[in-house]
């Protein structure tokens, strides 16, 4: 069974790669509730952000490669002006 502490760093570094701010303020609440340390979760955020970057640069490689696309920002037709999820566009 996973640690109370495991689960919130586990549950911080998801709501970050999901781009979630609701989720993550949860989580940050039940950590300071627990105590965590700040850099326990700085440092599941720094490894969640870069899985989440390194998947993204590799779907647009991806992407470009596979409609024989060079030098695009095959994401910049994704924006969503910068709405949070949860807003409906």
């Amino acid at each position: 069974m996973m640690d109370k502490k495991t689960e919130l760093l586990v549950s911080l570094a998801a709501s970050t790669a999901a781009n979630c701010m609701p989720c993550f303020n949860y989580y940050y609440q039940q950590a300071e509730k627990l105590a965590l340390e700040p850099g326990d979760i700085l440092r599941a955020v720094e490894i969640a952000n870069k899985i989440k970057n390194s998947i993204s640069m590799l779907m647009g490689k991806h992407v470009r490669d596979t409609m024989d696309i060079k030098d695009q920002d095959v994401f910049a037709a994704l924006e969503n002006a910068g709405r949070p999820c949860w807003e409906k566009p």
